[in-house]
């Protein structure tokens, strides 16, 4: 076992008294046995500092990069400035990917005048070591060898046995679960049955929904937001009831018509409103309707993706929805953007309970929910592609979850300059022709260009539509 953790010190050289203080740390770290490595030591001339730093953070042997937080670091990282920039936009998606979280440690070396540390947007809201202070240095450093050397000073009992009654679902669903174990057998003996036994299920897949309504709410915001988030928890198996039967509907062989699974989102608009005849209501009160929506149909676009059923996908996108409502029955048609379901009803409670390093509270549970039968990037690619379908139309569909995506290019853009895959998925785009796509995307360049979308705290922003292929190359080999 290496007894001599590698860690990488990222820093501003900012003055001589703050590069010297740099130093010292650097030189007590390695006194108490820690592998320092740090620009000053490290690189040596005529290496390329850029390709030192992007080394050093995405290096599997470097088990911690410790930020040295200063004004200028702060005001460097922001701007996004010098060497300090450069390793901001490094380090960033680092944080936001499945790195370990605790591989960056903030350090903070000074305060402002009013005793508030340093901290750039991107480093907002994760836990720091404080060695500002003389008065509390030995033991905040002590805090920081610690966590270096992964001996805590407080240890995690070992776990025990959960009683089996936590287990036991207070919500049962049991026609749900007949139509899926009947599936099989249905679509192996008798495919053409296909649209009935969706129904069916869509049907009585409605009716379960209302069973996860939020029941004697509170006026205190963060008790609405935990009821909202047990509800979704003990939803979730309902939640997979629908991936399992859907994955198996939509391969392309079996023709499903789109026109059931399009309404079934327009009567899923009737749950977002009290059902019965109430005189006074609040909003919060469905809210996790509106999550149970967007999250529904994000996953009916990943499945349809994951099966290429394109037809399907063409129908989603460019049908016109008629939302219903219980008191004007059908609303004006709309488009499918109009299934966008944001809801920050839980943000305090999530805030409070979980970790503060993310972009959306909605997002950062979405993706937490994602079950090991999907694949992550597959259901991300899901929610840019309606992203990218709305843009192209004027609409409005803002990808939340972009942002835990690596590979920021979905497949499906990976394979246009076929001729092949472009006949399949051309209905997407709304086009008829290989140079129809290429005047769409040249046009929509010159009008977008200077447009970004992401988070407004992110440095990581949303790849436009154009920089996903060369347009040229498109639909250029078979």
């Amino acid at each position: 076992m290496d007894i001599s953790p590698k860690v990488f010190i990222s820093y501003s050289w900012t003055t001589p008294t703050h590069e010297d203080w740099v130093i010292n740390l650097s030189e007590r770290l390695m006194s108490d046995g820690v592998d320092v490595t740090i620009d000053k030591w490290n690189l040596k001339e005529g290496q390329d500092k850029y390709s030192f730093m992007e080394s050093m953070v995405t290096s599997p042997d470097i088990s911690r990069v410790l930020i040295i937080l200063d004004e200028k670091y702060a005001e460097k990282a922001n701007g996004r400035n010098g060497g300090v920039g450069t390793e901001t936009q490094i380090i960033s998606p680092q944080i936001y990917s499945n790195v370990s979280q605790e591989k960056f440690i903030p350090i903070v070396s000074e305060r402002d005048s009013i005793g508030e540390p340093f901290l750039p947007t991107y480093l907002e809201g994760r836990i720091y070591i404080d060695l500002s202070s003389l008065d509390f240095f030995e033991e905040n450093y002590e805090k920081l060898l610690r966590n270096i050397f992964q001996r805590p000073a407080y240890t995690k009992p070992k776990i025990g046995t959960a009683p089996t009654y936590l287990f036991e679902s207070k919500i049962t669903t049991p026609r749900i679960s007949a139509l899926n174990k009947s599936l099989m057998h249905v679509l192996d003996k008798h495919p053409e049955r296909v649209n009935t036994i969706s129904k069916d299920f869509f049907n009585e897949y409605y009716q379960a929904l209302k069973l996860f309504s939020l029941k004697d709410l509170s006026n205190n915001s963060i008790d609405i937001g935990r009821q909202v988030v047990e509800n979704l928890n003990e939803y979730t198996d309902l939640r997979n009831d629908f991936i399992y039967f859907f994955s198996k509907i939509v391969q392309p062989e079996l023709k499903i018509n789109s026109d059931i699974v399009i309404k079934f989102f327009e009567r899923l608009n009737l749950l977002k409103d009290p059902l019965d005849d109430r005189g006074s209501w609040a909003p919060r009160e469905f809210a996790i309707f509106h999550f149970i929506i967007h999250e529904l149909f994000l996953y009916v676009v990943a499945l349809s993706l994951e099966a290429e059923n394109y037809l399907l996908l063409d129908d989603l996108f460019y049908s016109q929805y008629f939302l219903q409502d219980k008191y004007e029955r059908y609303k004006e048609p709309v488009g499918f953007e109009k299934l966008y379901n944001a809801t920050d009803v839980f943000d305090e409670y999530y805030k409070q309970t979980f970790s503060k390093n993310f972009f959306s509270s909605m997002a950062d549970l979405i993706v937490k929910r994602i079950p090991e039968s999907i694949d992550k990037n597959l259901f991300i690619d899901a929610d840019l592609l309606c992203h990218y379908v709305a843009v192209l139309n004027g609409k409005r569909w803002f990808p939340l979850t972009y942002v835990y995506k690596k590979d920021r290019k979905p497949e499906l853009f990976r394979r246009l300059n076929s001729q092949r895959h472009f006949e399949k998925t051309k209905g997407l785009f709304g086009v008829k022709n290989v140079e129809e796509l290429k005047i769409m995307l040249n046009d929509f360049k010159l009008k977008e260009v200077n447009r970004n979308y992401g988070y407004s705290n992110s440095f990581d922003l949303v790849t436009p539509i154009y920089n996903l292929v060369d347009i040229d190359s498109i639909g250029s080999s078979r």
